[in-house]
């Protein structure tokens, strides 16, 4: 299937799950993020979800990010939708946070982090293949910022879902994801 096509199906597909699945997705992700020895990891990128889209919920991790690894510096961004770029900051306690137009909860100012500095990303996504490729909303923004990062930095996507076996239209600027996470499984491309 093409981008277009799974962005459609895969939409859809969480949309229509209930409260009770939602939260089963949710709390087989946070157990599968819970198996990872982040030790050593300095600067942890992570995504704020959009609640109205049925992202995964990545508070509990964050949370317990902070809980047992208080040495690593959480970072998240904010979209530049003039040039579809992103800007990342440090996720401090205090930062102030507001809903953008797309409904991502996002740092209003703080502590600017390059992407260069980052060792990990978690990335979004609609769905992914068994070779990292991944759907998201189609905007780039992401395939962007990842260009940017060190050639070292682990992209990690979270799903929902299980990958698809093949996107059949994959973009030579597309940066594919190192690893996999679902609910339940761990995939490491190679």
């Amino acid at each position: 299937m093409t981008k277009a096509e799974l962005r459609i199906k895969y939409k859809q597909r969480r949309s229509q799950l209930t409260a009770a699945q939602f939260s089963a997705l949710n709390s087989g992700i946070w157990q599968q993020l819970s198996q990872f020895d982040w030790g050593g990891i300095r600067y942890l990128h992570t995504f704020l979800p959009i609640a109205k889209q049925n992202e995964p919920d990545m508070w509990s991790f964050i949370t317990d990010v902070r809980v047992h690894y208080p040495d690593i510096h959480l970072v998240v961004s904010r979209s530049e939708p003039k040039d579809h770029s992103m800007k990342h900051f440090l996720l401090e306690e205090n930062i102030l946070l507001a809903e953008n137009v797309w409904g991502i909860v996002e740092p209003i100012a703080g502590e600017v982090v390059a992407e260069t500095a980052l060792d990990v990303v978690l990335v979004p996504l609609l769905i992914a293949d068994k070779a990292g490729n991944r759907v998201g909303y189609g905007k780039g923004f992401y395939d962007r910022f990842l260009a940017k990062c060190r050639p070292d930095c682990r992209k990690i996507g979270i799903s929902l879902f299980e990958p698809v076996e093949k996107i059949d239209d994959v973009d030579p600027l597309d940066v594919p994801l190192d690893t996999l996470i679902t609910p339940n499984l761990i995939y490491t491309i190679s």
